[in-house]
Parts: structure tokens; sequence; C-alpha cells
């Protein structure tokens, strides 16, 4: 862990300002591709980014539980890092779940997922997408014995007009009007993605992409993939291009499940569902209306 001096002096005047003794060691969560993060308590975390450009988190981010944005933010001496106040998550992100083959059963898969797209909805709704969309950004955190999802790091966020593209054209997650037209990036795009995450979750490894096709390639080396773009971009392609011999076609899932998949995942956009309206899908209301969807906790999960 490398901190500059004033990375170190923001950290120190953030810890003091809510009443802790700053202990860069011990307090470090980790470090991704956008910033660093601290502990600060049970309740709060910093995250130390270098400043780019301010993204104004609309009120209705901020008002849904199922989105981690900025609570305060401060700026260094100079102004080159901002330090982010916001919720302290105390559970791992989704791709930990699906690096490690970590099985879900179709009931705790829908009540993570019906948290995303709480927050998708919120998201779309307002007439933003997200862009930086992937398990990686969607953490778990339990708090009273209850489980939630939560989607974080809103740094690639903008605005849906004509002009919006994909942050990461192959990362895995993408729909083929990304991956092939490099089209505009929406809504209706972001729950491609939903649909990956959907199929990693319930039948783990997805043989046209998701974290195989990009996650443990970074993960391995990011110096690695950049040297080998075009053979990672050609292989997301390939793949890809696979999906219509998988969809529809799966025997361990219930028909609800294997419903929605087909319409995330769809190849025509217009075909696939907005995050109201898959919500509101029997696959929810089968497995939650009955039993609820706050006694579902990790004790359940079996780790293989």
């Amino acid at each position: 862990m490398i901190v500059s001096e004033e990375q170190k002096e923001l950290i120190q005047k953030i810890f003091k300002l809510f009443g802790k003794e700053e202990c860069l060691e011990s307090n470090f969560i980790g470090k991704g591709h956008t910033g660093s993060v601290w502990k600060i308590s049970d309740d709060l975390c910093l995250k130390v980014r270098t400043n780019t450009n301010y993204k104004e988190i609309p009120d209705t981010f901020k008002k849904c539980k199922n989105l981690c944005v900025p609570l305060r933010e401060f700026s260094s001496q100079s102004g080159k890092y901002i330090g982010v106040v916001q919720r302290y998550l105390n559970l791992d992100n989704l791709q930990y779940y699906i690096k490690n083959e970590i099985k879900l059963s179709e009931k705790q898969v829908a009540s993570i997922l019906s948290d995303i797209l709480q927050g998708l909805k919120v998201i779309h709704e307002s007439g933003y997408v997200h862009r930086d969309f992937y398990p990686g950004n969607i953490m778990l955190t339990e708090r009273d014995e209850k489980i939630m999802a939560v989607i974080i790091d809103f740094d690639e966020m903008q605005a849906i007009t004509t002009e919006t593209r994909a942050c990461f054209p192959y990362n895995g997650y993408q729909a083929p009007e990304i991956v092939f037209k490099n089209d505009v990036y929406d809504d209706k795009s972001e729950m491609f993605a939903v649909g990956v995450i959907l199929w990693e979750l319930v039948l783990g490894k997805c043989p046209f992409g998701g974290y195989n096709f990009f996650g443990k390639e970074i993960e391995y080396s990011w110096d690695n993939y950049i040297q080998n773009r075009e053979f990672y971009n050609d292989r997301v392609k390939e793949a890809l291009k696979t999906l219509p011999n998988y969809i529809g076609k799966t025997e361990t899932i219930s028909n609800e499940c294997e419903d929605l998949l087909c319409s995330l995942l769809s190849f025509n956009k217009s075909e696939r569902m907005t995050a109201k309206e898959a919500i509101e899908h029997p696959f929810f209301q089968k497995l939650l209306e009955s039993n609820g969807k706050d006694n579902i906790g990790l004790s359940e999960i079996e780790r293989d």
C-alpha cells in the first residue's frame, strides 16, 4: 500500500473529524481501479481517489438503501485527491462468490437480485446509467441479521443520452449492441449485465461472458490484458455469438428463472425487461412473497 504525503494528510484530517485515530495499515480495506478504501467505523468508510470530474448525485439516489452514495466529500490541500465518506458495507462483493464458485439457491439469488433491481430502478428512472455495473461493484452487507445487496462506485455514472457509451465495452457483462456495434449504452444495455450475473449465480460459470471473460484476466494482470487487448476482445465477441445456443436449454433451474434469463439476455434490447418490469417477474413473486426475503442469510450458503 503506497500512500503519498498529501493523501495521508487528507486521511488523517477526515479521521479526526469523526473522532477516530488514523491507522493506515489496520484500517485499510482494499484498492480498486478508482481509489483506495479505509474503514472509519462499523457504519462508515472512506474512499480516497484522484480528483476527476465531479459527479452530482441525484437526491433520488440518496433515498435508496440499495445504493451506496457519498455522504460527505473532502478535498486534499492541492485538490489532487478527494476523500469520500460513505456507508461501510461489511460483507463481500458478488464477484467473490462467483470467483469462488460458491453455490446459491434460487431463493438466495432472488433476494440478492431484487435488491440490485431496486437500486437500478432508481438509477434508470432518474435518467442515468451506472456504466461500471458488474459483480465487483455489488456489495453484500449484514445488519440486524438481514442481508442486503448494495450497488457501489458511481464514478463512471452518466445521464442517458444518444452520446452515452459503455465505460468498458469488453468486460464480459456487456450487451451485444455494445460489443459488436459500440451502440448507445442505456438502461436496457445495463439490464443485460443483470442477466449475466443471474446466470453466474444460479448456474455457475457463464459460457458466453461474465467473470470468466474479464474478471480473472485483469485480476491476474491488467498489463497483460492491455498488451493482448485484441485477443481478449475477440474472445468476448466469439463467446457472445454462442449465447443463442444456451438460452432456453437450461435444465437445472426453475421455469420462472429460465424465463427471466431469456428476457434479460435477449440479443434484441427492445425485448429486454426494464428493472421495474423485472422486479415484478414471477421468479421473485414465487420465491420471496410466500416466505419473505429477510430470513435469507449467508449461513445457508454451501461452500465448495
